[in-house]
């Protein structure tokens, strides 16, 4: 098959790319003003009918790579009067298929979006979840033009008889499979082969993933018909899996000194926010969370036990700004090791008085969710593979956009961290260093922080993690209903809760929101102040942002009163970082 990298000379505007001019002045009231290399190779491809598997990185605009040129074809239909969906229609000329609920909500939000910028006739829906047949019923009435869901969904709208076979057929134009390489992995295998029979040979379909697997494969085979196929790439070198824009550092310490160097970059503004970060235990979210709460430092926790309208939520607050620090547990890779190497233990658990709290498997926070405007990375917990940590550092970094990533690596976890450098390229044989030593955290910043970490630490116990966890998932559970209800009727009203309130059952210490100037270390200083001032440079100082907390803007101070010559001379060169001056005595 023809590779996207041997083709030269790709429209370089979306004019170019012969986009409906509605489509256009869509995209520039989203400041969008230029097309990715997925986008640009992709776009002519899908409005000549072709069908098209699209690899591409993490971030690089998969997801308007296939709904500016589907809303383009429906579109076109309507002018023609040919549309597919005419009053003779009984389904979707649409679907869009995604592994997850909250990548359904994200598709369908921006398409959407889109839809009514364009002041377009065309209805789009979403179904996830196991719907009641009357709630499907009631969705599909219409029928709609695009419906955004699960495999799962919608083959069980066919085995209710809410989709008629035939009515499929007759009307479904394009299907896509987004995030492809992980449909089967998330269980929907058996899903997609039923459906395939439902499915026109007309019909145009799109794969759309980050990665090469059999999984991409199996589902080439199994839905592609039309000969004309081209695998999109983009980058086929080792420099390219990590976008050039995202800087990664590391920090090496032992596992229980972990707490104590996050409190030290949080703390000390080392990192600049939006931070997300990650951990591979549900338990050690809600220990890191009730650890650094008492510190002053508020954050919420996301994870595959919450109700889908409290994860939803939470996305859109982390999303809107509401807050900095979103912790995510990101156990995928740890749920796959369990299946495969502790099936006996499985069963024995089954069996006991007091099962594990169910787990939404349609949930998965490190591919398809778009995470918007993160800054920084932060892998608390190292993941178990090279895939699992490209595809975390892919949460920043997105739409030519600049980030960094952090991770903290225990002696336990080098054996996989020295995994991911060889993935990335790097070799001690040649002077590239894809993952460097985090410059700006001081030993003795370190260490003056150390009694009141160890302090804290202390007082998170397991017995107050597993507390703090029950009563987040209780008053999860109870808001839940209120969230539905609420954001149906007020969907731009995000504020209603708060979900990063404190957990401890003691108010955090007040000498210990503070850190006094006499244990900081004056270098970690002027790193802290650096990394404010490029924060200001850059239009991420969130504390000028217009959200009401007067505290923060006292906090902030003057950006331009830290500047410094050495700072601004060392901004210029290669390194990250102040340039470090010689310690007073």
């Amino acid at each position: 098959m023809p590779n996207i990298n041997e083709q030269q000379d790709p429209p370089e505007t979306f004019e170019q790319l012969g986009l409906d001019p509605r489509l256009i002045r869509a995209l520039t009231k989203k400041n969008i003003d230029k097309p990715t290399p997925i986008q640009q190779f992709g776009i002519p491809l899908i409005l000549e009918g072709k069908d098209v598997v699209a690899r591409a990185k993490t971030g690089s605009g998969k997801t308007f790579a296939y709904l500016l040129p589907l809303l383009q074809k429906l579109m076109s239909d309507n002018n023609n009067n040919n549309n597919v969906l005419s009053s003779k229609a009984l389904a979707p000329a649409a679907m869009i298929l995604v592994p997850s609920r909250e990548l359904c909500q994200q598709v369908y939000s921006e398409l959407v979006s889109l839809i009514e910028l364009c002041r377009v006739q065309l209805k789009a829906v979403q179904l996830t979840g196991e719907p009641s047949f009357s709630e499907m019923a009631t969705t599909l009435a219409g029928p709609p033009d695009i419906l955004v869901s699960t495999p799962a969904c919608v083959q069980r709208c066919l085995s209710t008889g809410v989709l008629q076979a035939k009515s499929v057929q007759d009307s479904l134009s394009i299907l896509i499979l987004d995030e492809a390489d992980l449909l089967f992995t998330y269980g929907y295998e058996k899903n997609l082969k039923d459906l395939k029979v439902h499915i026109p040979k007309r019909c145009q379909c799109l794969l759309m993933s980050a990665t090469s697997s059999e999984n991409v494969d199996s589902l080439k085979k199994l839905y592609l018909h039309n000969s004309s196929i081209l695998t999109l790439e983009d980058g086929d070198g080792k420099d390219d899996i990590v976008p050039k824009s995202v800087q990664q550092f590391w920090i090496q310490c032992s596992d229980r000194d972990k707490l104590l160097h996050i409190l030290a970059l949080l703390k000390l503004d080392l990192v600049q926010k939006k931070v997300l970060i990650f951990t591979n235990t549900i338990d050690t979210s809600f220990r890191l969370k009730l650890f650094l709460e008492q510190f002053g430092i508020k954050s919420a926790v996301l994870n595959a036990e919450l109700p889908v309208n409290s994860r939803l939520h939470i996305l859109e607050g982390f999303n809107a700004g509401l807050f900095d620090y979103l912790i995510a547990t990101d156990d995928s890779e740890m749920k796959e090791q369990e299946q495969t190497d502790g099936e006996k233990q499985v069963e024995k658990k089954k069996s006991k008085k007091h099962k594990k709290r169910k787990l939404d498997t349609e949930f998965g926070v490190v591919r398809g969710i778009d995470f918007k405007n993160v800054y920084t990375v932060i892998n608390f917990d190292m993941p178990l593979s090279a895939a699992g940590y490209v595809h975390r550092i892919g949460r920043t970094g997105r739409a030519f956009n600049t980030g960094q990533s952090v991770s903290i690596v225990s002696p336990d976890e080098m054996e996989v961290f020295e995994e991911i450098k060889l993935y990335l390229g790097e070799n001690e044989d040649t002077d590239l260093t894809c993952i460097a030593p985090f410059p700006l955290l001081e030993k003795d910043a370190v260490e003056f922080l150390r009694y009141r970490a160890e302090d804290v630490a202390r007082s998170v116990t397991k017995i107050a993690v597993k507390e703090a966890r029950a009563q987040d998932l209780r008053n999860e559970i109870l808001n839940s209903d209120k969230l539905k209800a609420h954001f149906q009727e007020n969907p731009r009203d995000l504020d209603l809760l708060k979900h990063d309130k404190l957990l401890s059952k003691k108010a955090p210490a007040p000498h210990l929101r503070e850190v006094p100037e006499y244990l900081v270390d004056p270098k970690t200083q002027q790193a802290s102040k650096f990394v404010k001032l490029t924060r200001a440079v850059m239009g991420r100082n969130n504390n000028n942002s217009n959200r009401g907390h007067k505290a923060r803007f006292k906090k902030a101070g003057d950006p331009l009163k830290t500047f410094s010559a050495d700072a601004k001379r060392k901004a210029k060169g290669k390194d990250f970082g102040p340039k470090k001056k010689k310690q007073q005595v």
